[in-house]
């Protein structure tokens, strides 16, 4: 591993991190054995990997708890930006890798076995992204809301579907 390659991804992942754009992409170009550990060099250096297990941790908690307000307890805990009045479903899964990256608005409703993923490692490729999901949207059973995503307010996502686009009106 090219220890000059990780340390430039990292920088700018960190520099993402505290900007505002919606996605961000680093190349892994490594051998197919070397993959997941030159990801988490990148994305869990130092003591973040400890982190990410504890997040992961409180995340599988939530998981399995019905009382909608513990969960969204925890989950703000783990860094997750949740509004007044979100109800979270059971089965819902919300991805631990980058909570920060998630903003959920006051009186959304996350449905049934809904899912809200900030990374995904694709084509070699490693993207990250921003998740907001607006005021008063309702989230259908076992939709997937891709990182780099903004759903404005008041809009009904159906059962199953798959956004991965930006959703800016009805």
């Amino acid at each position: 591993m090219n220890m000059e390659e990780i340390q430039k991804s990292r920088d700018a992942l960190a520099e993402f991190m505290q900007g505002n754009e919606q996605k961000f992409s680093f190349a892994v170009e490594c051998p197919l054995h070397e993959r997941i550990r030159y990801i988490y060099s990148v994305i869990f250096p130092g003591r973040k990997k400890q982190n990410f297990y504890f997040r992961y941790f409180l995340s599988r908690i939530a998981y399995f708890i019905d009382y909608p307000p513990i969960k969204c307890l925890i989950y703000r805990v783990i860094g997750v930006k949740i509004g007044k009045g979100v109800f979270i479903s059971s089965g819902v899964v919300i991805d631990v890798h980058f909570p920060n990256l998630i903003e959920i608005e006051d009186y959304v409703i996350l449905g049934y076995g809904s899912r809200i993923f900030t990374h995904e490692f694709s084509d070699a490729t490693y993207t990250v992204g921003r998740v907001v999901i607006g005021e008063g949207t309702v989230v259908g059973a076992f939709a997937t809301i891709r990182g780099g995503v903004r759903i404005r307010k008041n809009v009904t996502v159906p059962i199953n579907k798959v956004v991965s686009r930006n959703i800016e009106h009805k």
